[in-house]
């Protein structure tokens, strides 16, 4: 059975057009561009997805379909499988390819991960495989995967995070010197997949997301140092978490998108006195890309700036924001002396030392370099 779902009025986001642009030769190119290791890690991700028969399966983010035909020809012609993706090339390749007749069938849906059009608890397993980066709101996205999970059903990502070894950020360091070089016409939108990871969570950002929201009994693996993981685990609960001093000047915010730096509001919300001036700030770090890459790359960094904003309590604080461009660290600390902040709130990843000599870290030039106190918020810091 093969079926379609069109969006209706939802806004495609601005990722699925880079995809459109290069369906035609988007799995030779991952292969070439991964070293060949792409087909291994989706072989091991669909393993530790324990299929079987009488099974309902969700792969979002499916793309051409590689990944999803895997499962299919893992679960068995009793199983279920919908490969859902935002780019509609992108499944016009799918439904070229001939499934195998011992598969399940395969139903081909638009749609997008933010925004699921199933019931809740409708499949025993969902994957997402290195489509988690290009959702628009991958946090919202994760949330709606773990909602048409059924209870004992089980999630698995296989994805491109933040590295925070050594190992994983020389392996970074390779990939953005390869991608950002790519300028034959057909090629540029792969530079998208550099630019992405500034966009990508940490595996222990995750981890933790995923443990937040129900998902338990947790297990990672890695290659290529930290660059690439799977995540994976089952979701053990039918329900779905949500998530004083008097400042003379506003306390910053440094808002980088990522799980760890939102995690600030938390802090702000319940230790910073009412009253106090708020300022917000993005930094989006200089880029020699193309131009529709940047652009796309700029309306991930200002989505996440928005959703900082809606974290805080409007009602208690009186806010500002800024988003600007150039060097993170430098154009921080002039910032906080340019508005006389009190004091700066800022995420800190826990790489290890090398692993912050081989990518920079903003919050280690901060430290040494800002006028004022710096409380650095970890990954899965407590409030308790």
């Amino acid at each position: 059975m093969q079926g379609d779902y069109a969006l209706g009025d939802m806004q495609m986001g601005e990722t699925p057009e880079l995809f459109n642009e290069i369906a035609s030769h988007y799995d030779r190119w991952s292969n070439l561009l991964s070293g060949e290791g792409i087909r291994a890690w989706h072989h091991f991700a669909v393993d530790q997805m324990r299929l079987g028969p009488g099974l309902n399966i969700l792969d979002v983010g499916c793309g051409t379909g590689t990944a999803t035909r895997l499962m299919a020809k893992a679960a068995g012609p009793t199983s279920r499988v919908v490969g859902l993706d935002p780019a509609e090339a992108m499944l016009g390749v799918a439904r070229k390819i001939v499934p195998d007749p011992e598969s399940a069938p395969v139903e081909w849906v638009l749609g997008a991960a933010e925004h699921l059009p199933f019931a809740d608890q409708t499949f025993d397993r969902v994957t997402a495989q290195f489509s988690l980066r290009n959702m628009s709101d991958w946090l919202e996205g994760l949330k709606e995967m773990v909602r048409v999970l059924k209870v004992g059903g089980r999630l698995t990502i296989l994805e491109m995070v933040q590295p925070v070894t050594s190992l994983g950020a020389l392996a970074r360091r390779g990939l953005d010197a390869i991608t950002a070089n790519l300028s034959n016409d057909a090629l540029v939108p792969y530079q998208w997949l550099g630019v992405s990871l500034q966009h990508a969570p940490t595996a222990d950002e995750l981890s933790w997301e995923a443990a937040h929201l129900g998902i338990g009994t947790i297990t990672r693996h890695y290659w290529l140092g930290d660059l690439v993981a799977v995540v994976s685990g089952v979701r053990a609960s039918d329900e779905v978490s949500s998530h004083q001093a008097t400042q003379r000047g506003p306390v910053v915010w440094a808002i980088d998108g990522s799980v760890t730096a939102l995690k600030g509001a938390a802090w702000i919300n319940r230790f910073v006195a009412s009253g106090t001036g708020i300022h917000l700030i993005t930094i989006i770090p200089p880029k020699v890309r193309a131009e529709e890459v940047a652009e796309t790359d700029r309306l991930f960094w200002s989505r996440q700036h928005r959703r900082a904003q809606a974290l805080l309590d409007e009602h208690r604080f009186r806010c500002e924001s800024s988003v600007l461009e150039g060097e993170p660290g430098p154009t921080m600390v002039r910032f906080l002396e340019d508005v006389h902040a009190s004091m700066v709130v800022m995420g800190k990843k826990t790489r290890t030392p090398s692993a912050d000599l081989w990518m920079g870290s903003v919050a280690r030039y901060v430290f040494m370099h800002a006028p004022v106190p710096t409380l650095f918020v970890p990954t899965a810091e407590s409030m308790d």
